[in-house]
């Protein structure tokens, strides 16, 4: 999850502002945020507008900047989709002990075959995916933790236990 710490304060006119701390790394993340909520904004507020009170001039330049910002997001979200399969296919070469956690066997088997979208990678149902999955002792009711990982296809009977953790601690 990605997340945005700001302050609002006022600058040296008096108008409030968005302070980011020192510490600020600019991400692109950030800026695709930025620029889809303002997208979203004007959207909201064109879908809005009559003539009158607002002039045709006025109406039309919104529309142009909409458009605008929407092409531009297209290509930073087009540039974040690559960075997100990179990050993906590395983690998929690396020896991870998993590459998804879930919370059940269901839901394991519910990912689809294309654009598993986890922890900020996109992977893809193929043969050495590795799957953290926590379920539930039927006697106990205790947790139990395994990892699956698909091997001779990616079907949900390809799925083959490769690790039971008995105690998560």
């Amino acid at each position: 999850m990605y997340k945005i710490e700001y302050e609002i304060k006022l600058n040296d006119s008096g108008r409030p502002c968005i302070d980011l701390p020192v510490d600020y790394e600019n991400q692109p993340e950030d800026r695709f945020f930025a620029l889809e909520m303002s997208r979203y904004i004007l959207q909201r507020t064109h879908s809005r507008m009559t003539a009158p009170p607002y002039d045709q001039n006025t109406i039309d330049m919104m529309d142009i900047s909409i458009r605008l910002l929407g092409q531009v997001g297209d290509e930073i979200a087009k540039l974040l989709y690559e960075q997100m399969e990179s990050m993906g296919e590395i983690s998929m070469t690396v020896n991870n002990r998993y590459h998804i956690k879930v919370n059940s066997i269901e839901e394991r088997d519910a990912l689809p075959e294309k654009v598993i979208l986890y922890d900020g990678k996109i992977f893809n149902r193929i043969e050495g995916l590795k799957v953290y999955v926590q379920s539930y002792d039927e006697y106990t009711f205790l947790p139990v933790y395994k990892i699956y990982e698909l091997k001779d296809g990616i079907g949900n009977e390809n799925w083959v236990e490769v690790i039971k953790i008995d105690n998560e601690f």
